[in-house]
């Protein structure tokens, strides 16, 4: 089943025992918050908007990194794709309001996670803000 047929499915969640919840787009692992006993349903609303626009929100994500990361410099090869992981619509403590957060590796870049923001704009959602951590 292509990635695109598969957005096109109702996301479906597994409790983690972390708290909150997981669903897939593929290979890719969409986290939402725990709304008593649930997934949120606010959450899980643009969880779904996301895996509809998920091509389009890749390559934005990913042209995004591209304005500011180097990846020969990065990875050792200016043409190794970022590679989607995951997709974080959880609220964050202490911050303004996400959409989303779409999380990218880059082989050769051993342990490094991208997290590149997006928010939600009246042309759907754009990145505003990308941090690299090691782990």
């Amino acid at each position: 089943m292509t990635q695109e047929a598969v957005a096109k499915e109702t996301l479906r969640y597994v409790r983690l025992e972390s708290g909150g919840w997981v669903g897939q787009i593929g290979h890719v692992r969409v986290y939402v918050s725990d709304e008593e006993g649930a997934p949120s349903r606010a959450q899980a609303a643009v969880a779904a908007m996301v895996a509809r626009a998920l091509p389009a929100l890749r390559e934005a994500a990913s042209a995004y990194l591209d304005t500011f990361v180097d990846r020969r410099k990065a990875c050792g090869s200016a043409q190794e794709p970022w590679w989607l992981d995951e997709i974080d619509v959880r609220d964050r403590a202490g911050k303004e309001r996400i959409s989303c957060a779409l999380l990218f590796t880059l082989h050769g870049d051993d342990g490094g996670l991208w997290t590149v923001d997006m928010q939600e704009s009246v042309e759907g959602h754009r990145p505003f803000r990308f941090e690299r951590r090691q782990g």
